[in-house]
């Protein structure tokens, strides 16, 4: 029973209330001095969090005559707060990833060679849920690696991430606007200016990858680092035609 007692914490309750709950549970409909028969929780204590007890939503109360009766919940509903628990975890978690490299820290550095080096920063880039901003040479990069590159988008659209791009233009980036759509994905085309290389900003990290050889790339984890170039490339964005 002490078990259960403390993994009943984890949903917020105290042993105090735990023992209530799990009283009420085994006696289905009981007044406060059975409750507190059976769970050893003064009456007075049971008065002083009841209501708390109630809004959690672990019993209910049942007027009976002038009889005040207490009711358990059902325990599937430690499946639902379970649940709910892991839900709201995923909704913050991109902004507890954001926040974990703040500015002061020394900055993350990862680099990677050929073309099974770029494959792992692509992969990186699928890791989180956040749209991907970046600078795009397409000419540059399918020669290096155009099957990959073709499925990469079909990949990242499966796990609904959002990709915008400044990119040269030229055949290869006419090829890919005309699956935008299909892609989750939004071109915005610029000529005279050759990138040469690929920027990724996605999160807290940039990613930088060089087409040449021997082909290269590094990750940088900073969040300040990344606001900046996401700043810059925003600045780009609204000035750039559709």
């Amino acid at each position: 029973m002490k078990n259960i007692e403390e993994s009943l914490k984890n949903f917020g309750l105290n042993e105090k209330q735990a023992k209530v709950y799990l009283a009420c549970l085994e006696l289905g409909s009981a007044s406060v001095a059975e409750v507190a028969e059976k769970s050893q929780v003064k009456r007075t204590s049971i008065y002083n969090f009841l209501e708390e007890l109630i809004n959690k939503g672990f019993v209910s109360e049942l007027r009976q005559n002038d009889e005040i009766l207490l009711i358990a919940e059902e325990p599937q509903i430690l499946i639902k707060k379970a649940q709910q628990q892991l839900l709201d975890t995923q909704q913050i978690f991109p902004e507890l990833l954001a926040m974990f490299n703040r500015p002061g820290n020394k900055p993350k550095v990862h680099f990677y060679q050929g073309v099974a080096g770029l494959k792992k920063i692509y992969e990186d880039t699928l890791n989180q849920t956040q749209p991907i901003y970046a600078f795009t040479d397409y000419e540059k990069m399918m020669p290096v690696m155009e099957q990959y590159l073709l499925n990469y988008p079909e990949e990242r659209s499966k796990r609904n991430i959002f990709f915008r791009s400044i990119a040269k233009e030229g055949e290869w980036a006419n090829k890919m606007s005309k699956k935008n759509k299909e892609h989750k994905r939004e071109l915005k085309l610029i000529s005279g200016y050759p990138f040469e290389t690929e920027i990724n900003i996605y999160g807290n990290k940039v990613a930088l990858l060089s087409f040449q050889k021997p082909y290269a790339g590094v990750i940088i984890e900073d969040l300040a680092i990344a606001q900046t170039l996401k700043s810059i490339w925003q600045l780009l964005w609204n000035n750039l035609k559709q």
